[in-house]
């Protein structure tokens, strides 16, 4: 979807760029408010026959044998008849199975840090050779990326919390010996984090030849956000490319690229500098990644809006938003749609800029921060140095009614409510001064209504904030 350019004679604009907001710090709804009984109870088994009490000891005790002694506990949830959705029937006590699997995540950090293949592929299952080959790309991609630190934690998530993203396949191919861990990747980028911040994999791990191996991923619509969307997730290799300010991770085929993309994205960096120059680390991790996947993860909720956007800014968390209840930001990442990387360049531009323009307010980014005023910003950074044309203006709102501010119920609704989030923006600019804008951008952290927050930063209420914005667009439009 394309709108005008306002700022010129009537031409193409870049698809809309739009910010994901992360989800709100709460329990997911597949995580039940308390765990279940463990172990849950089994159904009363049918009699057969006098044999079955005999057969069903016979089997109990060739487990414990089989498993050296271990305690063994069998057991299996079902999800409304379907099919299973977590069994084992081997010890997940948190000083046994844990700790063991554990010390996969240790070895596989490590691995990666070392850059040896042989000791992450130690832990792997390799009989299903689509998975192997998965997994090896996985690794080099991982041992692409400028990691200053990196772990591999497990997160304590009941059974059933979880169970859901198991694949049917695997529960098979493991005779029940197999479940889904929740683990936080924590990482920080070198050059460019200020702070480790937390993203979610959903390894799937089965039990086979005396230990647990990784045989899978946790798949579904209940994935946390961000899961699987990782420039190191791409199916292809990768390869990262650096300047002063900037950390991208591009295909490989696209290494051709990376230059221009890097002088562009410089470009965009100096441009929000000079609005926004303290308040978050100034630098920025890029993705940018042929494999379409990556970045339609973070539009699980909408698909229908992937087409009308050109990039993304990821807010990331010292924590996992999806499994904490208090997480704390960290920084602000900028996935790039594949399809808008042969974009023209000045559109290209434009589009680093918005972005970068939400990285730089990250910090200040919150759940009562109008979509108005967040994306009225970022276009207000684009498009600062550029005249506004009165027939561009009318050309990219066309018969769009400027009455109140849009809601965050509406504003992605409308393509065209960019255009008036940027001229209330430009207006608060230049009639109270840039300082202001900021400022009522900011207030948003302490105050929920607009009302309340152009009282005290402007000293008008949001009747008459509204007013001077309607007047301003007339006064634009010709």
């Amino acid at each position: 979807m394309t709108i005008p350019d306002p700022t010129a004679a009537p031409v193409a604009l870049p698809h809309i760029p739009q910010q994901r907001q992360p989800a709100p710090p709460a329990a997911p709804s597949w995580y039940p408010p308390q765990p279940p009984p463990w172990p849950p109870p089994l159904p009363p088994q049918p009699r057969r026959s006098y044999l079955w009490p005999v057969l069903t000891a016979l089997l109990v005790v060739s487990m414990v044998l089989a498993l050296g002694g271990a305690a063994a506990a069998a057991w299996a949830l079902r999800d409304d008849g379907s099919g299973p959705i977590a069994s084992t029937w081997v010890d997940m006590r948190p000083d046994v199975g844990g700790k063991a699997i554990e010390a996969v995540l240790q070895r596989h950090a490590e691995a990666v840090r070392k850059k040896d293949l042989a000791a992450w592929m130690a832990d792997v299952d390799q009989t299903d050779a689509v998975f192997a080959k998965r997994q090896k790309q996985l690794f080099e991609n991982l041992t692409k990326v400028p990691f200053a630190e990196l772990a591999f934690l497990r997160e304590a998530k009941p059974p059933r919390g979880i169970a859901t993203l198991l694949p049917s396949q695997l529960f098979d191919r493991y005779h029940a010996a197999v479940h889904v861990e929740a683990v936080t990747i924590r990482h920080r980028i070198e050059g460019v984090d200020s702070k480790p911040v937390a993203t979610p994999w959903l390894p799937v791990f089965g039990y086979a030849g005396g230990k647990w191996l990784i045989a899978g991923d946790g798949a579904g619509a209940e994935l946390p956000t961000g899961a699987n969307g990782q420039p190191w997730d791409a199916t292809g290799p990768v390869t990262v490319k650096t300047s002063d300010h900037v950390v991208a991770v591009l295909s490989a085929d696209d290494a051709d690229r990376a230059k221009t993309l890097l002088t562009l994205a410089e470009d965009g960096l100096k441009k929000v500098a000079a609005v926004r120059p303290t308040g978050w680390d100034g630098k920025v991790f890029l993705t940018a990644v042929q494999d379409k996947r990556i970045f339609d993860t973070y539009f699980a909720e909408s698909p229908d809006r992937v087409a009308q956007v050109a990039a993304i800014a990821v807010p990331y968390y010292n924590q996992v938003a999806d499994w904490a209840t208090a997480p704390a930001y960290g920084t602000t990442r900028v996935v790039f749609n594949p399809t808008e990387l042969s974009a023209q360049t000045e559109e290209l531009a434009h589009d680093l800029t918005h972005e970068f323009a939400h990285a730089a307010m990250g910090p200040v980014t919150g759940a009562h921060t109008p979509r108005w005023v967040v994306e009225g910003f970022a276009e207000y950074v684009a498009y600062k140095d550029r005249k506004i044309s009165p027939n561009g203006v009318r050309a990219a709102l066309g018969d769009l009614v400027i009455g109140s501010f849009p809601t965050d119920q509406q504003f992605y609704d409308e393509p065209r409510n960019y255009v008036s989030g940027w001229l209330a923006c430009r207006m608060i600019a230049e009639k109270y001064g840039q300082a202001k804008l900021i400022a009522f951008y900011e207030a948003f952290q302490r105050m929920s209504e607009v009302d309340s927050v152009s009282r005290e930063v402007l000293g008008v209420g949001a009747a008459q904030l509204e007013t001077q914005w309607r007047d301003y667009v007339a006064q634009q439009r010709g």
